[in-house]
């Protein structure tokens, strides 16, 4: 591209050789950066606000009657005077903004962004220092340059596109879901709308083609917007403000502000991480590749951070991560870490108001999965986080203490009368769910060698007890009482008198044929492994035998013809299935069934 003459002339580019070849090829590539042509529209904004606007008006409008499009980027900031021109706005690579905190495009490749809906036309009207200047460039990308009729301050963009109606509604809802994606925390107000055809008046433009004025040698713009009588311009339709404070729509946030920072961090299903600079989006993703060597920290939140030391990289898909973004990164982390404790004050609010802990006991199994978590658990190893089967508030050191006594956890599950059993013998119940069971595998106390997770038991209470109806030798019928004595005495005689044997209704859900418990019968136990407890061959223990297992109910049959023989398959059956007692009860059991049988 040539460079443009002092007097209105047409730039139009020279005979093609190798350099030419190379040039247009670097041109693409800078029309085409983004992967969405819309994206130029960020650009644009970034150019205004790096030239001081206090905001940026985007508008567009369609003209069906020659099926153009209008899209308007209209600032009041520092505009253009002709060096700016010559030296920078059409010159590629050049850039007044290096080593500026305040001005985020250093690239100065922005403006090139504006070809990539190929426009028929670009026009731009800027002034600065008393003068004023409008450029168009047209589709081949050459471009005209004269001086404007009318004193102008700042710097006004306008894209022509031929379009049908039905892609126009598109693109234009297209501008403002892009603008509201990259602007939607800007510091400088950016306002949007949609104008009718016949909102605005122009200048020496002819309605019939708009494109007409383009063709002459010289051409001159009148003004975008309309004029009040003072000779204002003030908009012809109601805009409406794109930009907002920086927030984050979660289930538990907090806001937190720090010199060269603001950050809103939170607990959401799925979590996205986004930066920003001057409220300009830098990246808003879900990918945790933003996150660097903060990954491990920071993935189980959605955080937004807003910082002038922020920056893209030069392929815009991620945010440069250097020394500054490392401090800023600090910053975050402390706003999580007060999101954290926020947490424990939602949790323990969640059970002393009854409130479902699943979706907060999700979030905290989440902190407690991540690297030294045992560490932070310390913090609150005391707080009533946990809700026992009657809505009662227990800390994790309660739970610890039952778990040492049962060698589990016991989960609420199972009848009410069976809870108030347990309650009445002092044994801890907790109201059951995944996301609280998640919790409790993610805080235990995780050994240095050794797998990392799941050796903390967690059982349910029907599981390990049950509550049958002890049934008293007068109750049964005579030849089941004959069998059950005739059991009990075998199994005694087997054990050296260490295992006694009674009937009970179990409610006919019970699949063990005989389990061990109280010789009062209030709770009987399943068996199950502890470090704590005897081996059963060395305990005296009651075994309850299920009334209503099919085995029981052969057995009670069989007894009205041979009892010593049921009791004896009664009785091997119990030790058989209880896996307790060695070759030599068994060996003692054949000889007192034989002793019994005469």
């Amino acid at each position: 591209m040539s460079q443009p003459a002092a007097a209105p002339a047409t730039v139009a580019p020279g005979p093609v050789d190798v350099t030419d070849a190379l040039a247009d090829q670097a041109l693409n590539n800078l029309v085409n950066q983004f992967a969405r042509p819309m994206d130029f529209l960020r650009e644009l904004v970034q150019n205004a606000i790096d030239a001081g606007t206090p905001r940026v008006d985007v508008w567009v409008r369609y003209r069906p009657d020659v099926e153009v499009l209008e899209i308007h980027v209209d600032d009041y900031g520092e505009g253009m005077d002709e060096d700016i021109i010559d030296n920078h706005l059409t010159r590629l690579f050049a850039s007044t903004k290096e080593d500026d905190l305040t001005k985020i495009g250093k690239f100065g490749i922005g403006f090139t962004s504006i070809f990539a809906i190929e426009p028929e036309a670009v026009l731009v009207r800027t002034g600065r220092h008393g003068e004023s200047w409008e450029l168009l460039f047209h589709a081949d990308r050459s471009f005209d340059k004269v001086r404007a009729r009318i004193p102008l301050d700042g710097t006004r963009i306008t894209l022509f596109k031929r379009i049908g109606a039905a892609d126009a509604e598109l693109t234009m809802r297209d501008c403002r879901w892009i603008l509201s994606w990259w602007c939607e925390h800007s510091d400088t107000p950016v306002t949007f709308c949609e104008r009718a055809p016949d909102d605005l008046v122009t200048d020496e433009v002819d309605l019939d083609d708009p494109f007409a004025a383009f063709e002459a040698p010289a051409f001159s713009l009148g003004p975008s917007f309309d004029t009040d009588s003072s000779g204002t311009d003030v908009p012809a339709a109601v805009p409406q403000r794109i930009s907002r404070p920086l927030d984050l729509n979660g289930d538990l946030v907090v806001h937190h502000t720090e010199p060269g920072a603001e950050v809103v961090v939170g607990y959401t299903q799925s979590p996205r991480y986004a930066y920003y600079n001057g409220g300009l989006t830098l990246v808003n993703t879900r990918s945790t590749d933003v996150l660097g060597v903060m990954r491990s920290r920071l993935a189980h939140v959605s955080f937004k951070v807003k910082s002038r030391h922020l920056e893209h990289t030069l392929t815009r898909d991620n945010v440069l991560q250097d020394r500054n973004w490392h401090d800023v990164m600090q910053v975050v982390v402390r706003a999580a870490d007060a999101l954290f404790a926020r947490l424990l004050d939602r949790v323990e609010a969640a059970v002393r108001d009854g409130e479902s802990l699943e979706r907060w006991h999700a979030y905290l199994a989440e902190e407690c999965n991540l690297d030294g978590a045992r560490r932070r658990v310390r913090g609150w190893w005391g707080r009533p986080l946990f809700r026992d089967h009657r809505g009662h508030g227990v800390s994790l050191a309660t739970i610890e203490i039952h778990e040492d006594r049962q060698g589990a956890v016991l989960m609420a599950s199972g009848p009410p009368s069976l809870h108030e059993a347990l309650e009445a013998e002092g044994i801890l119940l907790l109201e059951d769910s995944p996301q609280t069971r998640a919790v409790l595998y993610a805080c235990e106390d995780r050994p240095v060698l050794g797998p990392p997770i799941g050796r903390r038991r967690l059982a349910l209470a029907r599981a390990r007890f049950v509550t049958p109806q002890l049934v008293s030798p007068i109750e049964l019928p005579a030849a089941e009482r004959a069998l059950i004595d005739i059991a009990d005495r075998l199994l005694r005689a087997a054990t050296r008198g260490r295992v006694r044997l009674k009937a009970g209704d179990f409610g006919g859900d019970e699949p063990a044929l005989a389990l061990e418990g109280p010789p009062d019968g209030r709770i009987f136990q399943r068996g199950q492994p502890s470090l704590l407890r005897l081996p059963a061959w060395l305990r005296r223990r009651t075994l309850l035998v299920n009334r209503g297992h099919p085995f029981y109910q052969l057995q009670r049959i069989a007894a009205a013809e041979d009892p010593v023989l049921a009791a004896a398959g009664l009785a091997q059956a119990v030790l058989r299935d209880e896996r307790a007692e060695g070759e030599r009860s068994y060996r003692r059991l054949v000889e007192a069934a034989l002793e019994a049988a005469g």
